[in-house]
């Protein structure tokens, strides 16, 4: 009988192909991350069509378990992009904190000067009103 992982295992990364593009196009990903994610869909398309390459690959690395490879590359690109995240998050927080000030500033400004001018207003009405 045989094996139909490697058929699940393509048809898996088909799919998470096809779910890339389709949040690519409807900009629910950033360009670079789609990159990232579509690396990894071809590596299991790759892998699923010849399993044997990650037997050679773990062989050339000297790990004695090739799942274990997968596993450890896989937590390696997930780390990754785990990273970029934070940093973007960081990069992210700093501007809003930015934003926030200049429209804080820009409140500050808008409120003195509405004061202003009704103190300017209701001073020139009574000094209308005292030359009557």
């Amino acid at each position: 009988m045989p094996s139909i992982l490697p058929y699940f295992t393509f048809v898996c990364g088909l799919c998470f192909v096809i779910i890339v593009f389709r949040l690519l196009a409807r900009s629910k990903i950033s360009e670079k991350l789609s990159l990232v994610w579509l690396g990894g869909s071809t590596l299991i398309l790759v892998l699923s069509g010849n399993p044997g390459s990650l037997d050679k690959l773990a062989a050339l690395l000297g790990v004695q378990y090739p799942p274990s490879l997968l596993f450890m590359l896989s937590t390696l690109v997930l780390l990754l992009i785990v990273l970029y995240l934070s940093i973007q998050i960081s990069h992210l927080n700093d501007k809003l904190k930015e934003v926030a000030q200049h429209v804080a500033l820009n409140n500050f400004f808008v409120s003195s000067e509405l004061h202003m001018q009704e103190a300017g207003v209701s001073l020139g009405k009574e000094s209308s009103l005292q030359h009557e």
